[in-house]
């Protein structure tokens, strides 16, 4: 794994690798919401995309405060 590492920086710096890092997911994330909008203008809903999203809804607590009791 070192070995990898020392070849990977004797070709580039670590910022240009973060660089790379960076612009590759900037690039699947554009073409994520590039297959979505496409989806949607044929008329197709995606269900992972909608909002709110499920199981977002406000929970109801279990937990029922009591009522003061009186004193025997």
């Amino acid at each position: 794994m070192e070995g990898i590492l020392i070849e990977l920086e004797s070709f580039a710096s670590v910022g240009d690798l973060f660089a790379g890092l960076i612009l590759t997911a900037f690039v699947a994330a554009a073409i994520l919401l590039g297959y979505t909008a496409e989806e949607e203008k044929k008329g197709n809903r995606l269900f992972w995309a909608e909002w709110p999203l499920p199981g977002s809804e406000e929970t109801v607590s279990p937990f029922v405060e009591p009522g003061y009791r009186k004193a025997a």
